[in-house]
């Protein structure tokens, strides 16, 4: 950390005697601190006087005992320049120098925020390197992994709109704007929310990421975590991320020594841009007028292909930015609030809004889409008063075994490695998820429209990265032909070929495929056969970009056959000590 030796001189033109030294060897020092006492012998022999420090640093060698006479050119202690490796609020907390000065602002001073909550404590690349070895061992001791847990629509789903004050299952908070009146939030936690981050827990070492601000992410994480066992105070929020529009700029902070075990859950890919590590999330919505109230704008980028048999999930989720609006009053809305219109079955009745269709054509045939409207829950009133809503979502279960499946794969490659080397979850997950179709060899129809190559599809990339071989036509290895609707060519001729053939050709749904990439299993064909005459799969307009109105109402994916499975104030060295505790 300190590479620069300082001699200091005697202070004086004529000899010394060298009275009391104030420091030691191996004191750190600050600028202007008192070193030692001396005698001037030329002068008044009697009078003592101090010498300061002109730098900051640590002392490494004393040559001169008290009582010596020292010459002018003599040096009387080494001293090695502190080179600032920690910083706090543009202050040394190693040497308490002030580093706003123009001399230090041209030294190679700390730039590397390593604690998620306090962006201005910064270390030095030196010693943030140190730091992450220290942290990569200490979770190879532990057999963990690192978790990175966006918020929303991850785990929860907030509004800012006026809902009923007597909603159960949903957590109330204010949050007071700087300057402003302040709003009222209302979270609701995705169903198994505790049971799935008390499992995490147990192979993962959980932070918090996401674009909520501060004040509202450590809101989110006392409703999620109020014994803070699970993620304590790492917490990075819009506040802390470099990038107003991307998470990703953050990791080479965060983890210095490199993102080899660090997975990610999120519903958006492209704040991530991509990244390889990550385990895309099915979105959560529970108010189903609100999407992400602290989603950055859509990043339009090309996804990057991953080069290998694994293949990309290269899907854009685009969702609107929602400014919130302070409430005229401070106080929680009580009776201020909009009823939702209810019918004579207890449902409550929301406008459903319209989509263009989208043409896809299979040969000479064109194949209207038509979008099915969302499930709408069912709102019940308790004898308690509270209004208490049905909420079928389970992904959390599916997503709790994936991640223990990586756990798994990590440490068995880690294992047969001899312990010698650390696997890479950049390719550890995605050869996981090449697991859950290998075998199987895909056909679609009806899914790619005939201006786009089958290679650039968003079907065909998410049937590779899932193991499955895709063909343009039937071959004698194919297993499953994925259709939109019955009665196009392909559809005909399967038929025709499972009747001659000893083995099933599969025939089902695009939902079959969705379903298989949500949950990173092989679900069962006969839950998404397509039926004959049957309507067209909901699932086939997910093919396509959505437009901006359907994503702005958030509904929620299709209903799946399946069912329901039923610090400031604290020292800096001490912040670095728990900053992954």
């Amino acid at each position: 950390m300190a590479d620069k030796t300082i001699p200091i001189f005697v202070p004086s033109e004529k000899p010394v005697k060298l009275a009391k030294w104030k420091i030691k060897q191996g004191t750190v020092v600050t600028q202007g601190q008192v070193l030692f006492l001396y005698k001037d012998l030329a002068g008044d022999g009697e009078e003592l006087k101090k010498f300061k420090s002109s730098h900051a640093g640590t002392v490494s060698s004393i040559k001169v005992k008290e009582g010596d006479v020292v010459e002018p050119s003599s040096a009387v202690a080494d001293l090695e320049e502190c080179r600032h490796p920690t910083v706090m609020m543009e202050m040394c907390a190693e040497c308490g120098a002030d580093l706003r000065s123009e001399e230090t602002k041209k030294l190679d001073v700390a730039i590397v925020p390593m604690v998620h909550s306090v962006p201005e404590l910064k270390v030095s690349e030196e010693l943030a390197q140190k730091l992450g070895k220290e942290d990569a061992e200490r979770l190879l001791k532990d057999r963990k992994l690192v978790l990175l847990v966006d918020l929303d629509q991850t785990l929860v789903h907030t509004t800012n709109d006026n809902i009923p004050p007597n909603l159960k299952g949903v957590l109330h908070f204010f949050l007071r704007g700087p300057g402003g009146p302040g709003r009222w939030c209302h979270t609701r936690l995705r169903p198994r929310t505790q049971e799935f981050l008390e499992s995490a827990a147990k192979n993962y070492e959980l932070h918090i990421c996401t674009f909520g601000a501060r004040q509202y992410a450590h809101a989110v994480a006392e409703l999620l975590d109020p014994e803070k066992k699970y993620f304590s105070h790492r917490i990075l929020s819009r506040d802390e991320c470099f990038d107003p529009r991307t998470k990703a700029a953050n990791l080479k902070a965060l983890f210095p020594c490199g993102d080899n075990m660090v997975c990610i859950i999120d519903d958006r890919e492209d704040v991530w841009r991509h990244a390889a590590n990550l385990i895309h999330v099915r979105p959560y919505s529970f108010f189903q007028s609100t999407g992400d109230i602290n989603a950055p704008p859509p990043i339009e980028e090309k996804p990057k292909l991953t080069i290998g048999k694994n293949g990309t999930q290269p899907q854009v989720q685009e969702m609107p930015t929602l400014d919130a609006e302070p409430d005229e009053n401070l106080e929680k809305p009580a009776n201020n609030f909009e009823k939702p219109t209810e019918g004579s079955n207890g449902k409550v009745i929301k406008e459903v809004m319209e989509e263009k269709p989208v043409d896809i054509k299979e040969g000479n045939e064109k194949i209207e889409e038509v979008e099915l409207p969302p499930a709408e829950p069912v709102w019940t009133e308790t004898s308690d008063g509270q209004i208490e809503v049905e909420d079928p979502d389970d992904y959390l279960i599916y997503l709790e075994d994936i991640l223990k499946r990586i756990h798994k794969h990590f440490y068995d490659v880690y294992d047969k490695m001899g312990q010698k080397q650390i696997p890479d979850l950049k390719i550890v997950i995605p050869e996981v998820k090449s697991e859950v179709l290998t075998g199987t060899s895909l056909v679609f129809s009806g899914l790619v429209p005939t201006h786009q190559k089958l290679e650039t599809s968003r079907a065909y990339l998410v049937a590779r990265s899932l193991g499955a071989e895709v063909t343009q036509d039937f071959t004698d290895k194919t297993t499953h032909l994925v259709a939109v609707r019955a009665g196009t060519a392909k559809v005909n001729t399967s038929r025709r070929m499972t009747e001659k053939k000893s083995s099933k050709l599969h025939v089902v749904t695009p939902d079959w495929l969705w379903s298989c990439a949500e949950r990173w299993e092989r679900v069962e064909e006969k839950l998404y056969t397509l039926q004959r005459g049957g309507q067209l799969s909901s699932a086939a307009g997910a093919l396509q970009q959505p437009a901006p109105a359907a994503r702005a109402r958030r509904r929620p994916p299709p209903p799946h056959a399946l069912g329901t499975l039923h610090g400031h104030h604290q020292p800096a060295a001490l912040l670095l000590q728990r900053r992954h505790c």
